[in-house]
């Protein structure tokens, strides 16, 4: 077993049966996708995001500053947080990268979506910011980490080949997609 991201590569233990990840781009939901899988599952929710956001407050930074900001340590500190993580326990891992810092670890992998102007929309009322502001940022936002990776991974993030499961939910409510989920993991696990 081993990491797709050559940094991280080389055997460890994986001392846990279930490793679920969930990626995709800023507002698509995988915060609360994973939050309802690791509930219905009884494991633990790890976020690449919180492990970002402790490192910009160690920094006395806002996220925003950070990712604008952010060089490869930056990167590699908060993949290998989510790599030693993972590897723990049974967990959900969401972040735009796990499934490429698990690689073979990861038990399923999933991508979820949703259009750019719904996805403003939910980060607009999230962040309680004007849909205009949250378009901006998350334009820029995924910009910038899609040229990061690119950049320190050779990782193309809009390549969906090594997902088992790709989501589009513009047009699915919460409900409807924890039932897509559950029906998925219910079938694969």
């Amino acid at each position: 077993m081993e990491s797709f991201i050559r940094e991280f590569e080389g055997d460890r233990d994986k001392n846990s049966d279930l490793i679920i990840c969930i990626n995709g781009p800023s507002g698509a939901g995988k915060g609360t996708l994973a939050a309802q899988v690791a509930e219905k599952l009884d494991i633990v929710h790890y976020s690449a995001g919180d492990f970002f956001r402790s490192i910009a407050a160690d920094r006395d930074m806002t996220v925003v500053e950070l990712s604008e900001k952010a060089d490869k340590e930056t990167d590699l500190e908060v993949d290998r947080r989510t790599l030693n993580k993972a590897l723990q326990k049974d967990c959900v891992v969401e972040s735009r990268l796990s499934s490429w810092v698990l690689g073979s670890y990861a038990d399923v992998k999933i991508y979820i979506t949703a259009g750019l102007e719904e996805r403003a929309s939910r980060v607009a009322e999230r962040e309680e910011i004007s849909q205009e502001e949250a378009l901006e940022r998350i334009q820029k936002r995924d910009s910038d980490n899609r040229d990061r990776y690119i950049r320190y991974y050779d990782i193309d993030v809009e390549d969906k080949e090594i997902y088992d499961l790709v989501l589009d939910n513009t047009e699915l409510g919460i409900e409807e997609q924890r039932k897509v989920i559950e029906a998925y993991l219910e079938q694969r696990l």
